[in-house]
């Protein structure tokens, strides 16, 4: 089953193949989604492609954003083109012209793109990162001390009064 959406708010759509055209969908569960200048809050599919929108999350096997943007990107390869994203975890992930607040990932390729931290086994292309895998678990460790030792002072403090 093939079905194509046009400018329609929609609550959920489940179907084989969906194209949505310029629509907003909440929930979007399919084999393959097709998005063109529309959105959707939740899709999960094995393919998805959008180009020119916005996704909340997107869970899929293979996922393509070209000039959109997505929250929260979960699959199994991921690929971004001139977009925006604010989490992307999958085994392999490719980046061209595109900024990530963090990328976990097998392997990475990225070209002219960005984020502010990256955890992979293997990098390719050029990095550029305030938080590598290093200064990641160093920012966590020295994090976790301050914070223990302001509990530690509250706790002296409260025990005076």
């Amino acid at each position: 089953m093939d079905e194509t959406i046009a400018n329609q708010p929609r609550e959920e759509i489940k179907a084989e193949v969906i194209n949505l055209s310029g629509g907003i969908i909440d929930t979007v569960e399919s084999e393959r989604v097709y998005i063109t200048q529309g959105g959707a809050n939740r899709i999960v599919a094995s393919e998805v492609e959008l180009l020119q929108g916005g996704a909340a999350t997107i869970h899929g096997e293979t996922v393509h954003v070209e000039r959109g943007v997505a929250i929260a990107v979960r699959g199994g390869e991921v690929s971004l083109e001139d977009s925006n994203a604010g989490a992307v975890v999958a085994d392999g992930t490719s980046m061209t012209g595109s900024r990530v607040g963090v990328v976990v990932a097998g392997q990475v390729e990225m070209e002219n793109s960005s984020t502010v931290i990256l955890l992979a086994r293997d990098v390719h292309g050029s990095v550029e990162t305030v938080l590598d895998t290093r200064g990641a678990l160093l920012a966590g460790l020295v994090s976790g001390i301050c914070v223990g030792l302001v509990l530690s002072v509250f706790k002296m403090l409260s025990r005076r009064s």
